[in-house]
């Protein structure tokens, strides 16, 4: 991993993450939003209930990486969901872990800079096939880079098919059996 995180430097992040959604819920207790406070406190368990599902699926540098992708700087910002998880059986969790960071590290060479870029990743793995959904959404530089760029992934024998791809969206599945 190009990020080694140590125990302590992984709570001291936690803690700031921790820190700054008790900020929300307080500051919006202090003017009065009772509503909005409890909305949240309504996505910090989710996002926690997300997290545990992820630690769980058994790919434990994909996991590191998705959970800790935002605690360095990038261009874009990361996202996760795990749809469902029946088994990781027969994953490979190197394979997919640097599949995934030369996808983003390719992503963000052909993001502009100066827009806010949001990529969720969708988990989608049941014991027939795995599905893994990226959403971006931002402002690509170039189209037709993509393209290339997928188009050479399929050469190389990834299963992986453009939803949508746009200046401002791009929709990938790759399924992994």
């Amino acid at each position: 991993m190009s990020e080694n995180w140590g125990v302590v430097e992984a709570l001291r992040h936690a803690r700031h993450d921790w820190m700054n959604d008790l900020q929300l819920i307080k500051g919006n207790l202090d003017l009065d939003r009772v509503e909005r406070a409890k909305q949240v406190i309504e996505e910090m368990v989710l996002v926690a209930q997300n997290e545990s599902k992820l630690s769980n699926v058994k790919l434990p540098l994909l996991a590191e990486w998705i959970l800790t992708y935002n605690w360095s700087r990038h261009l874009i910002k990361l996202d996760f969901e795990v749809l469902q998880c029946e088994s990781s059986h027969g994953l490979e969790d190197m394979r997919l872990y640097n599949w995934c960071k030369e996808f983003l590290a390719f992503l963000e060479s052909n993001v502009m800079n100066n827009v806010e870029n949001q990529l969720s990743i969708l988990l989608d793995i049941t014991k027939e096939q795995s599905r893994f959904i990226f959403d971006f959404t931002g402002i690509l530089k170039s189209t037709s880079k993509v393209e290339d760029w997928i188009e050479n992934q399929r050469s190389n024998g990834q299963n992986i098919e453009i939803e949508q791809l746009q200046e401002e969206v791009l929709v990938v599945h790759v399924v992994v059996s």
